[in-house]
């Protein structure tokens, strides 16, 4: 090896070096343990297998539960890692690799995931993994590399249903899969057969330790969600359900109209946030629990689901809104300024007693912000913007039958990912930050590509483009058409 190389080696190593030195000597003060990790560490039935496996495999190891902390550390090391071998090989631009480095591993309120045992931490190694051998792929045609990265989509989608945003990602890796339609069963093969292995595997694991059906929080979760949705004509809906499900539906309409006027007159988004995810968890686990009892006893743990369907069924206008809103906060990582926490403050002490205030208002306390928080979420907002263009530009060149460069290739993935997941998260959860912290990989990965892609394109009105710019954006990517 050169002793260029070498120096470019040692370059791209230092960061994680660096990373893995600081975070063993001063570790974040975070809870190991928090209320969602009993049910991975004893592997309950409404969580996906993935994560549960991962701190399985470790069990024997882990003389400590801190054991999986420094685990999850070193994994997230090593596929940083991996990335930046495949982003300095596909760019050929150190600058670059170092940049993303630093965005991955210098984000102090992503890593505090690490130190904690939820879903976090192992999706993060995941999708750095998944996008390596993406980047791998797409260099050099390996089906090797295509089989890794179907194999890291499934398990990212056994870590978390929200996951699979990778497997989308997955069928347009494939559509830029070089000679993919001269070889079109080798590489549907290195796709599907990783994908079925690994999710026909989180099946036979979640069987072998939970007997009858499989359970999860969807039940709960719509039901959330169709508590805090109003409907067109709630009497008309009562009156068409089973009487089973009767007494829960009025509930739901009756009990929980007074939360619903709450949230929709609050002043801003940000507040109509803070307060929908306070409610529609309450909601979730501690509303109209006898109601719920007596359905499920009288028609099935299924009629909840039902239940909850019917209602957002007939409530899709201000379902939408409420996903809006959560798509919203997620993308700003939930900030708010703080005149807007002023004045939501101002806007519940008039309107008290609240709704269920002992169950719910202890949990709508805010520290104040940094004065720099309306500059996060208006950069924030552009990079979405930034990335649904990058999503545009990229389904429009594989629909043209174009190749994409390097840079527009990878912005766009990833910038589906981020939206995609996002976008999950707000239909089906709650819209809290570290649903978000969770996709900092694609999101980090994908804002510097774009700023690659962007920065190629500007100068391109200057100049004659240059084999040797940094980033190559402009390489070709095959469509494989």
């Amino acid at each position: 090896m050169s002793r260029s190389s070498l120096l470019r080696a040692a370059a791209v190593a230092a960061p994680v070096a660096i990373f893995l030195a600081v975070y063993s000597v001063f570790p974040p003060d975070v809870p190991l343990i928090t209320p969602d990790s009993d049910s991975y560490l004893n592997f309950t039935g409404i969580r996906s297998g993935g994560y549960p496996f991962f701190l399985a495999i470790l069990k024997p190891l882990a003389h400590a539960p801190s054991n999986y902390a420094v685990a999850q550390l070193v994994f997230y090391a090593f596929a940083v890692l991996i990335l930046a071998w495949q982003l300095l090989a596909s760019f050929r631009s150190l600058l670059f690799c170092l940049l993303t480095e630093l965005l991955l591993l210098g984000n102090w309120e992503v890593n505090r995931y690490h130190f904690v045992i939820l879903t976090e931490s192992v999706l993060l190694s995941t999708s750095a993994l998944f996008l390596a051998a993406a980047l791998a792929h797409l260099r050099t045609g390996s089906l090797l590399a295509l089989a890794a990265a179907s194999a890291c989509a499934a398990y990212a989608m056994a870590i978390r249903p929200t996951g699979i945003a990778f497997i989308a990602a997955l069928l347009l890796i494939l559509l830029m899969s070089p000679g993919f339609s001269r070889r079109m069963p080798m590489h549907l093969f290195a796709a599907a057969a990783p994908m079925i292995i690994v999710l026909g595997g989180e099946a036979l694991y979640y069987r072998a330790h939970h007997s009858g059906p499989r359970t999860s929080l969807l039940a709960i979760q719509m039901l959330g969600k169709a508590g805090m949705v109003a409907v067109a004509d709630p009497q008309q809906l009562i009156d068409s359900e089973p009487a089973s499900s009767k007494p829960l539906q009025t509930a739901l309409e009756v009990g929980l109209e007074p939360v619903r006027d709450l949230v929709a007159n609050a002043p801003s988004i940000a507040a109509r946030c803070r307060l929908a995810v306070n409610y529609e968890t309450f909601v979730e686990y501690a509303f109209a629990l006898p109601e719920r009892r007596e359905l499920v006893a009288t028609a099935g743990e299924g009629a909840l689901t039902k239940a909850a369907l019917v209602r957002l069924r007939h409530g899709v206008p201000d379902y939408i809104r409420l996903t809006g809103d959560y798509f919203f906060c997620l993308w700003t990582f939930w900030a708010a300024e703080n005149r807007e926490k002023a004045a939501l403050a101002a806007y519940i002490d008039a309107r008290k007693p609240l709704p269920f205030q002992h169950e719910v208002l202890p949990f709508l306390a805010t520290s104040a912000s940094p004065p720099f928080i309306s500059v996060l979420r208006a950069g924030m907002l552009g990079v979405a913007g930034l990335f649904a263009l990058a999503g545009a530009c990229l389904l429009v060149a594989l629909g043209r039958r174009r190749s994409p460069g390097v840079a527009p290739a990878v912005a766009g993935l990833c910038g589906m990912i981020v939206h995609g997941g996002l976008l999950l998260s707000a239909l089906g959860g709650v819209g809290i930050a570290r649903y978000a912290h969770g996709l900092w990989v694609p999101l980090a990965v994908g804002l510097v590509a774009s700023i690659a892609w962007m920065e190629r394109w500007l100068r391109s009105f200057t100049s004659p483009p240059r084999p040797s710019s940094p980033a190559n954006a402009g390489d070709p990517v095959h469509t494989g058409h």
